[in-house]
């Protein structure tokens, strides 16, 4: 799937990213701060809602009011702790329901309820 590139603008300098290179959004206060797998990370005057309207894919998923995570570098979710890990480590907590965040994980993908269901130990 291909993806259009987005325009950060900052004071010196104007970003073009590709979305598939994000892999999560920090909202702080009226900045977001977008961070690539690479450990690199650009700061916007842009409000989270904003970034995220803009993005126009449904890899994206909003797990709290604060932060925006996306869904092809999930490596685990904590259940009892109520958090996302990432595949560079980073921990994301979720407020949304565990069922609405399996949901949205599964939007368009292959993956069905089956797939999240507790296996039976004996």
């Amino acid at each position: 799937m291909s993806f259009e590139k987005i325009i950060i603008s900052q004071q010196n300098r104007i970003y073009f990213i590709k979305p598939e290179e994000i892999l999560f959004c920090r909202s702080d206060s009226c900045y977001t701060n977008i961070h690539f797998l690479q450990e690199k990370q650009i700061l916007t005057v842009k409000s989270l809602t904003k970034l995220h309207k803009e993005l126009l894919s449904e890899d994206f998923l909003r797990v709290n009011q604060s932060f925006i995570i996306n869904r092809r570098f999930i490596q685990s979710i904590d259940k009892k702790k109520r958090c996302i890990e990432l595949e560079n480590g980073e921990l994301i907590p979720f407020t949304v329901s565990l069922k609405e965040l399996l949901l949205m994980i599964g939007k368009g993908t292959a993956l069905t309820a089956s797939h999240f269901i507790d296996p039976v130990e004996n």
